[in-house]
Protein backbone atom coordinates (compact mmCIF):
# COMPACT_ATOMS: atom_id res chain seq x y z
CA UNK A 1 0.00 0.00 0.00
CA UNK A 2 2.36 1.99 1.03
CA UNK A 3 4.04 1.48 -2.49
CA UNK A 4 1.47 1.72 -4.11
CA UNK A 5 0.81 5.44 -2.71
CA UNK A 6 4.85 6.82 -3.85
CA UNK A 7 4.08 5.29 -7.32
CA UNK A 8 1.21 7.40 -7.29
CA UNK A 9 2.57 10.49 -6.14
CA UNK A 10 5.59 10.40 -8.32
CA UNK A 11 3.56 9.30 -11.32
CA UNK A 12 0.40 11.55 -11.05
CA UNK A 13 -0.14 14.37 -8.66
CA UNK A 14 3.30 15.79 -8.75
CA UNK A 15 3.06 16.21 -12.53
CA UNK A 16 0.20 17.14 -12.56
CA UNK A 17 0.57 19.81 -9.82
CA UNK A 18 3.84 21.07 -12.05
CA UNK A 19 1.53 21.45 -15.06
CA UNK A 20 -1.01 23.25 -13.21
CA UNK A 21 1.66 26.05 -12.18
CA UNK A 22 3.00 26.29 -15.37
CA UNK A 23 -0.32 27.00 -17.14
CA UNK A 24 -1.42 29.52 -14.53
CA UNK A 25 1.92 31.19 -14.84
CA UNK A 26 2.07 31.72 -18.72
CA UNK A 27 -1.56 32.76 -18.28
CA UNK A 28 -0.76 35.71 -16.21
CA UNK A 29 2.33 36.50 -18.32
CA UNK A 30 -0.42 36.36 -21.16
CA UNK A 31 -2.66 38.69 -19.51
CA UNK A 32 0.00 41.72 -18.00
CA UNK A 33 1.54 41.29 -21.86
CA UNK A 34 -1.86 42.45 -23.24
CA UNK A 35 -2.50 45.37 -20.58
CA UNK A 36 0.95 46.47 -21.27
CA UNK A 37 -0.20 47.12 -25.25
CA UNK A 38 -3.32 48.29 -23.97
CA UNK A 39 -1.60 51.05 -21.86
CA UNK A 40 1.06 51.83 -24.87
CA UNK A 41 -1.53 52.19 -27.18
CA UNK A 42 -3.76 54.54 -25.24
CA UNK A 43 -4.29 58.32 -26.02
CA UNK A 44 -4.36 59.05 -22.76
CA UNK A 45 -1.66 57.56 -21.64
CA UNK A 46 0.65 59.07 -24.77
CA UNK A 47 -0.40 62.25 -24.10
CA UNK A 48 0.31 62.28 -20.48
CA UNK A 49 2.80 64.43 -19.06
CA UNK A 50 5.69 62.35 -17.70
CA UNK A 51 6.39 62.56 -13.36
CA UNK A 52 8.73 65.29 -11.94
CA UNK A 53 11.78 63.93 -10.64
CA UNK A 54 11.03 66.26 -8.00
CA UNK A 55 8.16 66.05 -5.43
CA UNK A 56 5.42 68.97 -5.55
CA UNK A 57 5.68 71.25 -3.07
CA UNK A 58 1.81 70.17 -2.07
CA UNK A 59 3.54 66.75 -1.38
CA UNK A 60 6.63 68.07 0.56
CA UNK A 61 4.04 69.83 3.08
CA UNK A 62 1.63 67.24 3.23
CA UNK A 63 4.29 64.80 4.60
CA UNK A 64 5.18 67.12 7.35
CA UNK A 65 1.55 67.96 8.27
CA UNK A 66 0.09 65.30 11.47
CA UNK A 67 -2.34 62.76 10.80
CA UNK A 68 -5.95 63.55 10.97
CA UNK A 69 -7.69 62.87 14.13
CA UNK A 70 -9.13 59.76 14.37
CA UNK A 71 -13.03 60.62 13.08
CA UNK A 72 -12.24 63.29 10.94
CA UNK A 73 -10.43 61.52 8.37
CA UNK A 74 -12.24 62.25 5.02
CA UNK A 75 -14.49 59.39 4.26
CA UNK A 76 -14.40 58.46 7.91
CA UNK A 77 -16.83 60.94 10.04
CA UNK A 78 -18.09 59.36 12.47
CA UNK A 79 -20.36 61.78 13.83
CA UNK A 80 -24.38 61.70 13.15
CA UNK A 81 -25.21 63.67 9.56
CA UNK A 82 -27.35 66.38 10.40
CA UNK A 83 -31.26 65.85 9.25
CA UNK A 84 -31.82 68.02 6.39
CA UNK A 85 -33.34 71.39 6.68
CA UNK A 86 -37.08 71.37 5.72
CA UNK A 87 -38.50 73.41 2.88
CA UNK A 88 -40.16 76.45 3.33
CA UNK A 89 -43.59 74.64 1.89
CA UNK A 90 -42.98 71.97 4.81
CA UNK A 91 -42.25 74.73 7.56
CA UNK A 92 -45.37 76.62 6.68
CA UNK A 93 -47.52 73.66 6.74
CA UNK A 94 -46.45 72.99 9.96
CA UNK A 95 -46.99 76.30 10.93
CA UNK A 96 -50.56 76.08 9.69
CA UNK A 97 -51.84 72.97 11.40
CA UNK A 98 -53.14 75.26 14.33
CA UNK A 99 -53.11 78.95 14.04
CA UNK A 100 -54.38 81.64 16.61
CA UNK A 101 -54.16 85.47 15.61
CA UNK A 102 -55.21 88.29 17.02
CA UNK A 103 -56.29 91.33 15.13
CA UNK A 104 -57.11 95.19 15.89
CA UNK A 105 -58.53 98.27 14.76
CA UNK A 106 -59.24 101.71 15.87
CA UNK A 107 -58.29 105.42 15.71
CA UNK A 108 -59.75 108.93 15.61
CA UNK A 109 -62.41 110.37 13.33
CA UNK A 110 -64.08 113.83 12.92
CA UNK A 111 -67.07 113.85 11.11
CA UNK A 112 -68.61 117.23 9.58
CA UNK A 113 -71.72 118.29 7.28
CA UNK A 114 -71.68 121.64 4.94
CA UNK A 115 -75.54 121.01 4.87
CA UNK A 116 -76.79 120.25 8.81
CA UNK A 117 -73.95 122.52 9.98
CA UNK A 118 -73.14 119.65 12.65
CA UNK A 119 -69.90 118.82 13.60
CA UNK A 120 -68.20 115.93 15.87
CA UNK A 121 -65.09 113.65 16.70
CA UNK A 122 -64.29 110.50 18.72
CA UNK A 123 -61.96 107.86 19.40
CA UNK A 124 -63.40 104.44 18.09
CA UNK A 125 -62.83 101.07 18.37
CA UNK A 126 -63.88 99.10 14.77
CA UNK A 127 -62.65 95.70 15.64
CA UNK A 128 -61.64 93.32 18.12
CA UNK A 129 -61.27 89.94 16.99
CA UNK A 130 -59.31 86.84 17.67
CA UNK A 131 -59.46 83.93 15.23
CA UNK A 132 -58.34 80.11 15.15
CA UNK A 133 -57.58 78.15 12.59
CA UNK A 134 -56.97 73.90 12.90
CA UNK A 135 -56.13 72.23 9.84
CA UNK A 136 -55.65 68.38 11.37
CA UNK A 137 -55.30 66.84 8.32
CA UNK A 138 -54.66 67.79 4.45
CA UNK A 139 -58.38 67.16 3.63
CA UNK A 140 -59.83 68.78 6.90
CA UNK A 141 -60.34 72.49 8.45
CA UNK A 142 -61.86 74.29 11.11
CA UNK A 143 -61.91 77.78 11.89
CA UNK A 144 -63.49 80.20 14.82
CA UNK A 145 -63.18 83.33 15.00
CA UNK A 146 -64.76 85.65 17.52
CA UNK A 147 -65.38 89.64 17.65
CA UNK A 148 -65.18 90.97 21.57
CA UNK A 149 -66.40 94.26 22.23
CA UNK A 150 -68.29 96.12 25.17
CA UNK A 151 -71.65 94.00 24.91
CA UNK A 152 -70.18 90.75 25.28
CA UNK A 153 -68.34 88.03 22.63
CA UNK A 154 -69.76 87.52 19.17
CA UNK A 155 -69.10 84.80 16.50
CA UNK A 156 -68.07 85.64 13.37
CA UNK A 157 -66.52 82.79 11.25
CA UNK A 158 -67.40 79.33 12.33
CA UNK A 159 -67.24 76.83 10.22
CA UNK A 160 -65.61 73.60 8.93
CA UNK A 161 -64.35 72.67 5.62
CA UNK A 162 -63.55 69.61 3.85
CA UNK A 163 -61.81 68.50 0.56
CA UNK A 164 -63.60 66.02 -1.22
CA UNK A 165 -61.27 65.74 -4.34
CA UNK A 166 -59.02 68.13 -5.59
CA UNK A 167 -61.75 70.57 -6.81
CA UNK A 168 -64.26 70.71 -4.44
CA UNK A 169 -64.77 71.37 -1.20
CA UNK A 170 -67.89 71.22 1.47
CA UNK A 171 -67.64 74.11 3.90
CA UNK A 172 -70.78 73.94 6.76
CA UNK A 173 -71.09 76.52 9.36
CA UNK A 174 -71.36 80.27 10.08
CA UNK A 175 -69.50 82.41 7.24
CA UNK A 176 -69.65 85.06 4.28
CA UNK A 177 -71.62 84.19 1.64
CA UNK A 178 -69.43 84.17 -1.73
CA UNK A 179 -70.92 87.66 -3.03
CA UNK A 180 -68.84 90.66 -3.93
CA UNK A 181 -65.56 90.67 -3.96
CA UNK A 182 -65.08 93.72 -1.96
CA UNK A 183 -67.53 92.33 0.62
CA UNK A 184 -65.53 89.07 0.60
CA UNK A 185 -62.18 90.90 1.38
CA UNK A 186 -60.93 90.94 5.39
CA UNK A 187 -61.31 94.51 6.53
CA UNK A 188 -57.58 94.35 7.82
CA UNK A 189 -56.82 94.19 3.74
CA UNK A 190 -59.10 97.30 3.05
CA UNK A 191 -56.85 100.07 1.55
CA UNK A 192 -59.83 102.33 1.92
CA UNK A 193 -60.98 101.77 5.69
CA UNK A 194 -65.45 101.99 4.43
CA UNK A 195 -66.17 99.40 2.00
CA UNK A 196 -68.94 102.17 0.90
CA UNK A 197 -72.53 103.01 -0.46
CA UNK A 198 -73.36 99.91 -2.45
CA UNK A 199 -71.95 97.25 0.64
CA UNK A 200 -73.96 99.56 3.08
CA UNK A 201 -76.95 99.28 1.83
CA UNK A 202 -78.06 96.10 -0.01
CA UNK A 203 -74.45 93.57 0.44
CA UNK A 204 -73.82 94.09 3.57
CA UNK A 205 -77.58 94.59 5.15
CA UNK A 206 -80.77 95.04 4.58
CA UNK A 207 -83.67 94.38 7.10
CA UNK A 208 -84.09 90.63 5.37
CA UNK A 209 -80.42 89.94 5.91
CA UNK A 210 -77.57 91.09 3.39
CA UNK A 211 -77.23 89.64 0.04
CA UNK A 212 -73.43 88.70 0.89
CA UNK A 213 -73.58 89.10 4.85
CA UNK A 214 -72.70 86.10 7.03
CA UNK A 215 -75.65 83.58 7.59
CA UNK A 216 -75.56 80.05 8.22
CA UNK A 217 -75.26 77.62 5.44
CA UNK A 218 -73.71 74.70 3.41
CA UNK A 219 -71.58 75.51 0.11
CA UNK A 220 -70.03 73.86 -2.53
CA UNK A 221 -66.27 75.56 -4.00
CA UNK A 222 -63.57 74.56 -5.76
CA UNK A 223 -60.66 75.53 -8.52
CA UNK A 224 -59.94 73.82 -11.99
CA UNK A 225 -57.09 74.97 -14.10
CA UNK A 226 -57.54 74.91 -18.34
CA UNK A 227 -55.16 75.76 -20.97
CA UNK A 228 -52.53 78.32 -20.76
CA UNK A 229 -53.58 80.94 -23.55
CA UNK A 230 -50.87 83.81 -22.12
CA UNK A 231 -48.47 83.20 -19.83
CA UNK A 232 -50.62 81.27 -16.85
CA UNK A 233 -53.00 78.74 -17.25
CA UNK A 234 -56.86 79.64 -16.95
CA UNK A 235 -57.91 78.96 -13.52
CA UNK A 236 -62.02 78.43 -12.85
CA UNK A 237 -63.17 79.35 -9.40
CA UNK A 238 -66.88 78.25 -8.50
CA UNK A 239 -68.89 78.83 -5.35
CA UNK A 240 -72.81 77.57 -4.95
CA UNK A 241 -74.23 77.60 -1.29
CA UNK A 242 -77.66 77.97 0.67
CA UNK A 243 -78.19 79.88 3.47
CA UNK A 244 -80.43 80.92 6.43
CA UNK A 245 -80.89 83.49 9.14
CA UNK A 246 -79.61 82.70 12.46
CA UNK A 247 -82.01 81.04 14.90
CA UNK A 248 -82.34 84.10 17.54
CA UNK A 249 -83.04 86.59 14.46
CA UNK A 250 -87.06 87.13 13.55
CA UNK A 251 -86.04 88.31 10.03
CA UNK A 252 -86.80 84.95 8.49
CA UNK A 253 -84.95 84.39 5.24
CA UNK A 254 -83.34 81.90 2.91
CA UNK A 255 -80.63 82.49 0.64
CA UNK A 256 -78.98 80.61 -2.77
CA UNK A 257 -75.99 82.23 -3.78
CA UNK A 258 -73.58 81.80 -6.81
CA UNK A 259 -70.30 82.76 -8.22
CA UNK A 260 -68.24 82.04 -10.67
CA UNK A 261 -64.52 83.86 -11.34
CA UNK A 262 -61.84 83.45 -13.98
CA UNK A 263 -58.28 84.08 -13.51
CA UNK A 264 -57.35 84.75 -17.63
CA UNK A 265 -53.59 85.17 -16.76
CA UNK A 266 -51.76 86.26 -13.26
CA UNK A 267 -53.22 89.48 -12.29
CA UNK A 268 -56.47 89.72 -14.27
CA UNK A 269 -59.72 88.21 -12.93
CA UNK A 270 -62.97 88.20 -13.92
CA UNK A 271 -66.14 87.49 -11.70
CA UNK A 272 -69.97 87.20 -11.53
CA UNK A 273 -72.10 86.63 -9.01
CA UNK A 274 -75.94 86.53 -7.98
CA UNK A 275 -77.96 85.95 -4.33
CA UNK A 276 -81.52 84.85 -4.54
CA UNK A 277 -83.22 85.87 -1.07
CA UNK A 278 -86.42 84.80 -0.16
CA UNK A 279 -88.37 86.05 3.35
CA UNK A 280 -91.76 86.28 5.04
CA UNK A 281 -93.11 89.98 5.02
CA UNK A 282 -96.82 90.11 6.06
CA UNK A 283 -97.25 86.46 5.74
CA UNK A 284 -96.52 86.41 2.15
CA UNK A 285 -93.09 84.49 0.77
CA UNK A 286 -91.37 86.93 -0.90
CA UNK A 287 -88.50 86.52 -3.52
CA UNK A 288 -85.72 89.40 -4.85
CA UNK A 289 -82.73 88.76 -6.62
CA UNK A 290 -78.85 90.52 -6.45
CA UNK A 291 -76.42 90.33 -9.66
CA UNK A 292 -73.39 91.74 -9.59
CA UNK A 293 -69.48 91.45 -11.15
CA UNK A 294 -65.70 92.41 -10.50
CA UNK A 295 -62.43 92.57 -12.19
CA UNK A 296 -59.30 92.75 -10.52
CA UNK A 297 -56.45 93.76 -12.04
CA UNK A 298 -53.09 93.50 -10.03
CA UNK A 299 -49.59 94.86 -12.05
CA UNK A 300 -47.21 95.31 -8.84
CA UNK A 301 -47.38 97.68 -7.65
CA UNK A 302 -50.77 98.63 -9.33
CA UNK A 303 -54.07 97.32 -8.49
CA UNK A 304 -57.07 98.32 -10.01
CA UNK A 305 -60.64 96.78 -8.71
CA UNK A 306 -63.69 97.63 -10.45
CA UNK A 307 -67.40 96.51 -9.07
CA UNK A 308 -71.20 96.96 -10.07
CA UNK A 309 -74.27 95.18 -9.07
CA UNK A 310 -78.07 95.34 -9.68
CA UNK A 311 -81.56 94.03 -8.40
CA UNK A 312 -83.94 94.66 -5.86
CA UNK A 313 -83.60 97.49 -3.01
CA UNK A 314 -85.54 94.97 -0.66
CA UNK A 315 -85.08 98.27 2.32
CA UNK A 316 -87.40 100.18 -0.06
CA UNK A 317 -89.04 97.60 -2.58
CA UNK A 318 -87.58 99.61 -5.62
CA UNK A 319 -84.84 98.44 -8.05
CA UNK A 320 -80.90 99.96 -7.43
CA UNK A 321 -77.92 100.10 -8.83
CA UNK A 322 -74.54 100.98 -7.67
CA UNK A 323 -70.91 100.71 -8.96
CA UNK A 324 -66.93 101.50 -7.78
CA UNK A 325 -63.65 101.68 -8.84
CA UNK A 326 -60.64 101.58 -6.31
CA UNK A 327 -57.18 101.59 -6.93
CA UNK A 328 -53.82 101.96 -5.02
CA UNK A 329 -50.32 101.81 -5.55
CA UNK A 330 -47.41 100.14 -3.28
CA UNK A 331 -44.44 102.47 -3.21
CA UNK A 332 -41.18 100.60 -1.19
CA UNK A 333 -39.22 102.70 1.57
CA UNK A 334 -36.43 100.58 1.23
CA UNK A 335 -34.58 103.42 -0.99
CA UNK A 336 -34.19 105.28 2.27
CA UNK A 337 -32.77 102.95 4.24
CA UNK A 338 -29.46 104.37 4.39
CA UNK A 339 -30.88 107.85 5.79
CA UNK A 340 -33.69 106.12 7.82
CA UNK A 341 -32.67 102.17 8.30
CA UNK A 342 -35.33 101.90 10.36
CA UNK A 343 -37.76 102.43 7.55
CA UNK A 344 -36.44 99.85 5.55
CA UNK A 345 -39.08 97.52 5.89
CA UNK A 346 -41.69 100.14 5.28
CA UNK A 347 -44.15 100.11 2.24
CA UNK A 348 -46.30 104.10 1.40
CA UNK A 349 -49.60 102.66 -0.17
CA UNK A 350 -51.54 105.58 -1.26
CA UNK A 351 -55.61 104.33 -2.49
CA UNK A 352 -58.34 106.35 -4.02
CA UNK A 353 -62.00 105.03 -4.59
CA UNK A 354 -64.91 106.21 -6.58
CA UNK A 355 -68.57 105.22 -6.90
CA UNK A 356 -71.87 105.82 -7.66
CA UNK A 357 -75.11 104.14 -5.69
CA UNK A 358 -78.72 104.85 -6.71
CA UNK A 359 -80.97 103.39 -4.47
CA UNK A 360 -84.08 103.76 -6.97
CA UNK A 361 -83.93 102.99 -10.50
CA UNK A 362 -87.38 104.67 -11.18
CA UNK A 363 -86.42 107.68 -9.51
CA UNK A 364 -84.58 110.63 -11.25
CA UNK A 365 -83.36 112.63 -8.29
CA UNK A 366 -81.89 110.36 -5.38
CA UNK A 367 -78.39 109.83 -7.00
CA UNK A 368 -75.46 108.92 -4.54
CA UNK A 369 -71.68 110.14 -5.33
CA UNK A 370 -68.85 109.16 -3.20
CA UNK A 371 -64.98 109.68 -2.89
CA UNK A 372 -62.78 108.46 -0.43
CA UNK A 373 -58.73 108.77 -0.29
CA UNK A 374 -56.22 107.00 1.93
CA UNK A 375 -52.60 106.99 2.54
CA UNK A 376 -51.90 103.71 4.53
CA UNK A 377 -47.72 103.37 5.99
CA UNK A 378 -46.77 99.65 6.24
CA UNK A 379 -44.62 99.97 8.83
CA UNK A 380 -44.37 95.69 8.97
CA UNK A 381 -46.99 93.13 7.94
CA UNK A 382 -48.16 93.90 11.77
CA UNK A 383 -48.63 97.34 11.55
CA UNK A 384 -50.58 99.98 9.59
CA UNK A 385 -51.30 103.36 10.02
CA UNK A 386 -54.69 104.96 7.78
CA UNK A 387 -54.72 108.77 6.93
CA UNK A 388 -58.43 108.38 5.12
CA UNK A 389 -60.99 111.33 4.10
CA UNK A 390 -64.40 110.15 2.88
CA UNK A 391 -67.15 112.39 1.13
CA UNK A 392 -70.67 111.47 -0.15
CA UNK A 393 -72.72 113.79 -2.18
CA UNK A 394 -76.49 112.49 -1.27
CA UNK A 395 -79.16 113.34 -3.97
CA UNK A 396 -76.42 114.41 -6.40
CA UNK A 397 -78.88 114.83 -9.33
CA UNK A 398 -81.65 116.47 -7.04
CA UNK A 399 -81.83 120.44 -7.70
CA UNK A 400 -82.00 121.42 -3.58
CA UNK A 401 -81.18 118.60 -1.33
CA UNK A 402 -81.44 118.45 2.39
CA UNK A 403 -80.30 115.30 3.27
CA UNK A 404 -77.14 114.98 5.34
CA UNK A 405 -73.66 115.66 3.22
CA UNK A 406 -71.05 114.56 5.48
CA UNK A 407 -67.35 114.62 4.87
CA UNK A 408 -65.16 112.11 7.58
CA UNK A 409 -61.60 112.28 8.51
CA UNK A 410 -59.77 109.26 9.82
CA UNK A 411 -56.77 108.42 11.76
CA UNK A 412 -57.20 104.46 12.06
CA UNK A 413 -54.57 102.23 13.53
CA UNK A 414 -54.47 98.72 12.68
CA UNK A 415 -52.38 96.17 14.35
CA UNK A 416 -52.24 92.00 14.06
CA UNK A 417 -50.83 89.47 16.35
Amino acid sequence: MKNLTQTLRQTVIVPSFRLAMLLALSGLMSLAAQAQEATESSPETENRAEPSAEPLEAEKDKSTQPLPEPGTAPGFDLKPSPSPEPSKKEKKAKDETLRIRGRLQGGWQLTADSNTGSFSDNFYLRRARIDGRWTPLDWAKVVLEIQLSLNGVEARDVYGQIKLNSWLDLTLGHFKKPFSRLRMMSPYDLVIPQRGLLDENAVANTKYGGFGARDIGMMLSGDVEGPTLYQDPLKFTYALGAFNNLPTESNYHRDIVARAQLRLFKGLVVAANSSFKFYEESSNLKSVALYGGDIKWELDPFRLQIEGAFGDNVNTNTRLWGAHALASYDIALSPLAELAPWAAEWTLVPALMFEVFDPDVAANDDMDLRLAAALNLDINPQVRLTLGVDKVWADITATNSALPDPIRVQLQTQLRF
